[in-house]
Parts: C-alpha cells; sequence; structure tokens
C-alpha cells in the first residue's frame, strides 16, 4: 500500500503535456508515456504505475521519447517511468480492471462510464480540479455555476443563525459564483473536451432577473456548443 507520493510534481515541470504527444510516436515499446506522466501530475501515480507491463520497459531503451519531446531532452521520461516501475508498482496492492462496463450508466439520455460526477462546488471550478478528477477515473463534473454579471467574494463564507436572546444557534453558508468570466469558462471547457473527450461536463447557470434573460439565454446556447464540441 502507498501512503505517500514518490515522485515529486517538480520532477515533471518540463512537460507540457501536449495532446498527441510525441513521445508517444517515438516510444519503440508502446508504453505511452503522455497518459502516464499526465496522470502522475494529477497525484495519480498508483494508477500510473498499475498501467505498465510487467517488468521495467525502460531499462536498456536509449530514451527515444526524451528527444522527440516539444523540450527535447528536457522531461526526465525514462527515469520517471523506470521509477513507477521499480519503486511504485512493487507497492500496489490492487491492480487495474480489465472490464468496467458495468458501471456505465446513463442519465435523461447522457451517457456516463460511471455514476459519479463532481458537484458544483469549488472542487469542480478549474481545469486542473476536474483533470485531477476526471484521471482518477470520475465520469464528469457539474461545472462551478458561472454567471455573466460581476461577482465580489464574500469573506467570511458564513453567516450566523440568531435565536431568541441573539444567541447563534446555526450557521448557513454564503454560495459563490464562478469568480471567473464566461468566456474564460468556456475556454475551460474546451480545454477539457479536448483533454477528456468520453468526460461529460454539464453546466451550471445563473441569471439574475429577466432583465439578464437575453444575456443567460446567450450563455447557455454558447456554454451547451462549447460543452458538447
Amino acid at each position: 500500500m502507498i501512503l505517500r507520493r514518490m515522485i515529486p510534481r517538480q520532477d515533471l515541470h518540463g512537460c507540457v503535456f501536449c495532446g498527441n504527444a510525441p513521445c508517444d510516436s517515438a516510444c519503440p515499446r508502446q508504453v505511452f508515456p503522455e497518459s502516464i506522466l499526465r496522470s502522475v501530475w494529477m497525484h495519480n501515480e498508483v494508477c500510473a504505475a498499475a498501467s505498465l507491463p510487467e517488468g521495467n520497459s525502460c531499462a536498456g531503451c536509449d530514451a527515444p521519447c526524451e528527444r522527440a519531446c516539444v523540450k527535447a531532452e528536457k522531461v526526465p521520461i525514462r527515469r520517471l517511468i523506470s521509477r513507477l516501475a521499480k519503486e511504485v508498482k512493487p507497492c500496489l496492492d490492487s491492480v487495474l480492471p480489465e472490464d468496467e462496463t458495468a458501471l456505465e450508466t446513463d442519465i435523461c439520455g447522457v451517457w456516463l462510464e460511471n455514476p459519479f460526477l463532481l458537484s458544483s462546488s469549488v472542487v469542480a471550478s478549474t481545469y486542473d480540479k476536474c483533470a485531477r478528477a476526471f484521471e482518477a477515473g470520475w465520469a464528469g463534473a457539474t461545472f462551478k455555476t458561472i454567471c455573466a454579471f460581476e461577482i465580489h467574494e464574500a469573506s467570511p463564507r458564513y453567516s450566523a443563525i440568531k435565536g431568541e436572546g441573539g444567541a447563534i444557534i446555526g450557521f448557513k453558508n454564503i454560495e459563490q459564483l464562478s469568480v471567473h468570466s464566461v468566456s474564460e469558462n468556456l475556454a475551460t471547457f474546451r480545454r477539457l473536451k479536448k483533454a477528456y473527450p468520453n468526460k461529460v461536463i454539464v453546466a451550471s447557470l445563473m441569471g439574475r432577473d429577466d432583465a439578464e434573460w437575453a444575456d443567460w439565454r446567450g450563455s447557455a446556447r454558447k456554454t451547451a456548443r462549447t460543452s458538447s464540441s
């Protein structure tokens, strides 16, 4: 059992996690470094190690993947994958399932690889947070509620519920919306759909009143096109 990460993130600072990565094409042993390194970056080195074949595939290899990298020889791909094979994989207490189709489900006509989605909250408010969840196996995310009007952060985020005599008897949460603009959030949706085309993104939208209905409706249309593209 692994209780701590063995490969620090700083070892991957040179990687840009590009799509259709040249390191994948250059690997003569079909280890697929891009997805493995992305999983390590997202703190999911357990699945990265479990996806490796038995033994150290990088042993004796002259690392053409590192030379093919867009940052040639700046990312120690061979060393990182070797560490996964030698240090992480032997500590695993489970293997990757060969078939996960039993978890597939359908909600209102939307196919999901499993019934687990992030809620519309701070855990689904940025690209990195959603990507990390997708790497860990979540089927999708209901993104943090977005809107077209200016957001002012509240601090503190709780208010008191008072009873007779002014005594505090409870608290209520002050729910906040996304602090990013609609265009910024749509750009995040596009990045997520490009990197994780099989993951589901549910957009949560808010409008304040009828006067903003046109803007709200326009945002809904833009979001629907982006999330499904």
